[in-house]
């Protein structure tokens, strides 16, 4: 359930593409990130990929088993802690692939779609925060299933082949589904929006300042930590290469690497001679145990650090040490020359022994630069970072619509009684109807529908004949269905009609004040003008229904991306025949409480249930079109 409450409490789901034994780069944001929403008060599920193997075969006999006898099958998908505080959510089943200088899990399988869409509908997160949503990743997939507002981080700016050319058509229609877009460095946010065009939020990574701090450095000689996170045998090999080209008269130092493989034993074999009783190698360290490692460090090398990882650097810099680092990407967003490191530009392997030398040969530059790091480091820490993140929040969430208060049940304690109601009815005052509104009443009698909406096009005239019409036990909706700048609105419960060729948004506020509905019809369907989703997505909390099912649309798929528009949203879903002819009556309708006002049918709406009676949409075009020559022949004779 949703705990977002009025003192703007929110639920919210944290989406990583990378499998949680990937402690580095995103994942550490990610954990830093709950951990300070936790402490503002509130509610995070962590979703990541699982590595199990055996929980994919485990999932599969739940899904069989639950298809057999549902009410004797858990409900709750397996999830562990992954860390004091954080709740961990896996989904299993995607598989591991080189990616973005690290391991992605592919979101492929059906199962794993079915698996994120039945999470997604438990949990009900009030806001999904995707990270690198690229396809095929579990974030991407979370876009497409979300049940929710929807916000992207994009931390690195590499351009993948797969996403930014062969299927940027397809990433950039899904990315309109975005409801705010964070980038956490500039550099990113040049490379992401030359290719995704859109609003772009540069809010930088964070770090926890209160477990990484300064401390003081009681060691006889300094600390070097040297950094291969992204590819072990590579950064192995700059080191060697680095430390054969020392000079034989660089002070002492012991040197810690973190990540990588653990050279302990290779490294007195393959060290220079002349260097080994200076060098005294410590060995690899795990996440849990680097903060104590950086708070004797006094300088970082990182020279193959990979944009995505600055977290990991920052809380370096947080810790106080000087910091080496290539002069790309996002890191000079963090890292300034001379004033919290060293900049390294190619040869890596020469400028690196160079900037540590003039550190190990200079060290108060190494504290200077060392302070400057940690101030530099307190402008990233979570207090300052995470009030824009949650700002980003709430803008997300005041797009979804939320039943009004005082909204109950219909009727005086007893059950209200049921009827059938179409919502989306044309007359002969469309210009492309030839129905009379005689007709009319006499197939809705006929099929027993007890409330109807006539929306003809850009006029209420057939509306209001057809209630002067209609006998006392059919209610009528005056409506219309206004062709406006940006495509077609309906309202309902007009007095007055409204001017076709307006703005959405001026048609939208003209409904309002007389008190009526916005309803959306045949939303994303290509042969009709309808308005785009990313308005429909900024407008979400101004529209009453999205019209959820359509029998006259194209392919049966746009209903569906309807009613996933809807869902997000929180908008209440409404079904209308959308009949052009008398025969397409009847075609879709909707099972509801009884209702006599616009307060009433929202409250209706949230339990109603649509009823199918489809008929081929090419028979009735074939209809309207025959009828509609038949009328023209007729004015003619």
């Amino acid at each position: 359930m949703s705990v977002s409450t009025d003192s703007g409490k929110l639920k919210i789901g944290l989406v990583s593409p990378y499998a949680w034994t990937s402690r580095w780069g995103v994942n550490r944001h990610i954990a830093g990130l709950a951990a300070y929403l936790q402490g503002a008060g509130h509610e995070t599920g962590i979703i990541v990929p699982a590595e199990e193997r055996d929980s994919l075969r485990q999932e599969r006999r739940r899904a069989r088993a639950e298809r057999r006898l549902p009410q004797t099958v858990p409900a709750r998908l397996p999830e562990r802690e992954a860390e004091p505080g954080l709740r961990l959510l896996k989904i299993s089943g995607t598989f591991r692939v080189p990616y973005s200088e690290s391991l992605a899990n592919l979101a492929l399988p059906q199962e794993v779609t079915e698996q994120l869409d039945r999470l997604l509908a438990r949990e009900q997160f009030d806001v999904l925060h995707l990270h690198e949503p690229y396809p095929p990743s579990l974030s991407f997939t979370a876009l497409r299933y979300a049940h929710s507002p929807v916000i992207a981080t994009f931390h690195t700016p590499g351009e993948r082949f797969l996403s930014y050319q062969v299927m940027r058509p397809v990433v950039e229609r899904f990315f309109n589904r975005l409801d705010g877009r964070i980038c956490t460095s500039q550099n990113t946010r040049r490379i992401v929006s030359s290719y995704f065009p859109g609003e772009y939020e540069v809010v930088g990574a964070g770090v926890d300042t209160g477990r990484f701090r300064p401390a003081p450095r009681d060691r006889e000689r300094p600390l070097v930590v040297f950094a291969a996170w992204s590819e072990p045998r590579k950064g192995f090999a700059l080191l060697v290469r680095t430390l054969r080209l020392l000079p034989a008269d660089v002070p002492p130092f012991d040197l810690a690497v973190v990540g990588g493989e653990d050279i302990v034993w290779r490294g007195n074999l393959i060290i220079p001679r002349r260097l080994r009783d200076r060098i005294s190698f410590v060995g690899s360290f795990t996440s849990d145990s680097v903060g104590g490692l950086y708070n004797q460090a006094g300088i970082l090398c990182a020279p193959y650090a990979a944009t995505g990882l600055e977290v990991s650097v920052l809380e370096a810099m947080a810790s106080g040490s000087a910091i080496i680092i290539p002069a790309r990407g996002g890191f000079k967003d963090i890292v300034s020359e001379d004033s919290e490191g060293l900049l390294l530009d190619h040869p890596y392997s020469y400028n690196l022994a160079a900037g540590l030398v003039d550190l190990l040969r200079n060290p108060d530059m190494a504290a200077r630069l060392g302070e400057g790091a940690a101030a530099r480091a307190r402008r990233n820490s979570w207090d300052s970072v995470g009030p824009a993140i949650e700002a980003t929040y709430r803008a997300a969430h005041t797009r979804r619509r939320r039943p009004a208060a005082g909204l109950g049940a219909i009727g005086d304690g007893a059950p209200a009684k049921t009827i059938i109601a179409d919502l989306h009815i044309h007359t002969c005052y469309s210009h492309d109807c030839s129905t009379t509104p005689e007709e009319l009443l006499a197939a809705c009698d006929e099929l027993g529908l007890e409330a109807i909406a006539v929306t003809d096009h850009n006029t209420i005239e057939g509306a209001n004949e057809v209630a002067r019409l209609a006998p006392g036990h059919i209610h009528v909706i005056i409506g219309e269905e206004v062709k406006t700048s940006e495509g077609e609105i309906i309202g309902l419960y007009l007095q007055d009609e409204i001017p076709a060729g307006l703005s959405a948004e001026e048609t939208i506020e003209r409904i309002k004040e007389q008190g009526g509905l916005v309803y959306v019809p045949h939303p994303f369907d290509p042969l009709h003008l309808t308005p785009s989703y990313s308005f429909l997505a900024s407008h979400a909390s101004d529209i009453d229904i999205v019209e959820v099912y359509n029998p006259r649309i194209t392919f049966t798929g746009f209903n569906e991306k309807a009613r996933r528009l809807a869902r997000k949203y929180g908008i209440p879903g409404g079904a209308g025949s959308d009949c052009h002819v008398i025969e397409g009556l009847g075609t879709a309708l909707l099972s509801l409480a009884r209702f006599s006002s616009p307060t009433e049918l929202m409250t209706s709406l949230r339990a109603a249930d649509i009823i199918r009676s489809p008929k081929s949409p090419l028979y009735l075009h074939s209809l309207k079109f025959l009828k509609q020559g038949r009328s023209a022949a007729g004015m003619k004779r």
